[in-house]
């Protein structure tokens, strides 16, 4: 990770997401983090007054917009304080929507990973549209070097397994030993012409330069095996694959908060 993306909402959870981020940054080989936040007044909030009747007007559009500015360089400037005098720190506001701004500053700065807190109001969309990977930070994580990961996988089929190789994709991956989690509820992998051999030479491919180890779970629910087996064996972080193969794709954002709540400590990094 050369440079990291923050969107920010000016909540509790984007301050703490910050404050993540500069532990993080003073361990790893980090040379620029991006503070961005988006505002756009919709043209029917500019000709229809509010419930209080105020009819926003050019001035009080460009005073919004000052003001929040204002805001990303106050965080900017107590961010600086706490990094290493190499980091460098950058804010931008897009007058565009959520999701148009955040695919229009991943195109414009190239960023190597997007960190979301999980409050934010469209992470789930956030996190499917991102062609970078996500890291999603709960309110209550705090940094610390991750040493073992548990990657959340689907061994339905070899293209599955194949989607492992995005691990590489990460620059400057600290490698940490890796969980690899087939959540089963149907016991696939017990059935004569599940290809276990091959998974396993595939796995030993892909994986070479990490130590590894591969899990089942016939958990009925995707979501809470995750979980229940990232609490009961001390993984640090959850690692899902990208695309419709994550565990995480085809939750609602009710479901995936929910489960972040109730693990709470615990980040979860969605590759691409």
């Amino acid at each position: 990770m050369k440079t990291i993306l923050i969107p920010i909402d000016f909540s509790e959870s984007s301050i703490h997401m910050v404050n993540y981020t500069a532990e993080l940054s003073n361990s790893q080989d980090i040379d620029q983090i991006i503070l961005f936040s988006s505002f756009f007044v919709t043209l029917f909030e500019q000709i229809y007054p509010s419930a209080d009747f105020i009819q926003p007007g050019e001035e009080d559009i460009h005073e919004q917009k000052q003001q929040r500015l204002q805001q990303l360089e106050d965080i900017k400037t107590n961010l600086l304080k706490k990094l290493r005098v190499n980091i460098s720190v950058k804010v931008t506001l897009i007058e565009k929507p959520l999701l148009r701004a955040v695919l229009e500053i991943i195109s414009m700065e190239q960023p190597d990973v997007l960190f979301l807190n999980k409050t934010c109001s469209q992470m789930i969309e956030i996190a499917k549209i991102s062609p970078v990977p996500v890291l999603i930070i709960p309110e209550k994580a705090t940094y610390e070097p991750i040493q073992n990961a548990l990657v959340a996988c689907d061994f339905r089929t070899l293209n599955h397994v194949g989607l492992l190789k995005r691990l590489h994709s990460i620059k400057h991956w600290p490698h940490p030993k890796l969980a690899l989690l087939n959540v089963d509820p149907l016991q696939k992998h017990l059935e004569p012409e599940h290809p276990g051999q091959e998974i396993e030479g595939i796995l030993k491919e892909l994986l070479h330069d990490y130590e590894y180890q591969l899990y089942y779970s016939n958990d009925q629910d995707v979501l809470h095996g995750v979980l229940t087996f990232a609490e009961e064996h001390n993984q640090q972080m959850i690692i899902a694959l990208p695309g419709i193969h994550s565990f995480l794709y085809s939750l609602t954002h009710q479901s995936i908060t929910e489960g972040l709540s109730a693990d709470a400590d615990k980040p979860v990094l969605i590759l691409k």
